[in-house]
């Protein structure tokens, strides 16, 4: 049974269950979950690794210390970022909202800046 805390996390970290001097990394991508096991291998972090048999998704689950929190936030963002889609995968379409965008930003200086006057 989840927690409430669980239930609205929405990041693959978590608190152990059983020991509050670890912190657990949650991965579902197989390469993310690679990635990030490289980094921690690279950066010479001691870790537990168990990937969960019993789940139909088979996820990951990373055990690391966690005085090295901030250290494995940093790598866990950029396993995560490295196999991540793009918010947006066609560039045209990026462009004409960054576009858009920015004709709205400027209307709304020119109004502000016309109605002060």
């Amino acid at each position: 049974m989840m927690d409430l805390e669980e239930q609205f996390n929405f990041t693959n970290k978590l608190k152990h269950p059983t020991q509050e001097h670890i912190i657990v990394y949650r991965y579902f991508d197989r390469k993310q979950a690679e990635t990030f096991t490289e980094l921690l291998v690279d950066a010479g972090i001691d870790f537990e690794a168990q990937v969960d048999e019993d789940d139909e998704r088979k996820p990951t689950y990373f055990g690391i210390k966690r005085t090295l929190e901030s250290q494995t936030d940093r790598l866990n963002y950029l396993a995560i970022g490295k196999h991540r889609d793009k918010f947006i995968a066609a560039a045209p379409m990026r462009w004409i909202i960054i576009t858009i965008a920015l004709v709205v930003l400027l209307l709304a200086i020119l109004g502000a800046m016309l109605d002060s006057a």
